[in-house]
């Protein structure tokens, strides 16, 4: 009888390790495709939040899918692609990836709404990579917020783009 009660425990532990591994595998980092991150990567500066939307130059990140929680890079990333700035007349100025583009918007820190009125490109030659998103993402904005990860303008109740100060 005592050799029963041995296989029957020696039993028991390798069926609930069955039942664990999953699990256990579940804990596990997934991988990402190439060029996304978790969005908890992107390291916090409480100072982002209280920069003024107006005046401050801002540079794109890239494109958060907030469901996943992860942020796609903007490519390329060099430092004079994606940029805008906010001027207090109600006009825009930035780049996308080659060119340079103008533009009007409303915004209003009460609701935090922001709408681009016009966009305009200073060429359409060698809009590539992250152009087309950028602009049409910057046409589709609704939203802005101030976070300590930089400034977020929502173009989707789940995507924004996140900028930070360049």
């Amino acid at each position: 009888m005592k050799k029963l009660a041995v296989f029957k425990g020696k039993w028991i532990f390798w069926v609930g390790m069955v039942f664990l591994l999953p699990i256990l595998g579940g804990c596990q980092d997934e991988e990402l495709p190439e060029g996304e991150i978790r969005l908890s990567q992107i390291p916090d500066n409480p100072d982002y939040a209280s920069l003024p939307l107006i005046g401050t130059q801002w540079k794109l990140i890239g494109f958060v899918d907030g469901r996943r929680e992860r942020l796609r890079l903007a490519e390329p990333t060099n430092e004079n692609s994606y940029t805008i700035i906010f001027l207090k007349n109600g006009e825009f100025s930035g780049t996308t990836y080659a060119n340079g583009m103008v533009g009007k918007y409303e915004a209003s820190e009460i609701d935090s709404s922001l709408k681009i009125l016009e966009l305009g490109l200073k060429s359409f030659a060698g809009e590539i990579y992250d152009s087309p998103i950028y602009t049409e993402s910057l046409k589709n904005s609704s939203d802005f917020s101030l976070s300590p990860k930089g400034l977020v303008l929502y173009y989707d109740s789940q995507k924004f783009m996140l900028f930070q100060p360049q």
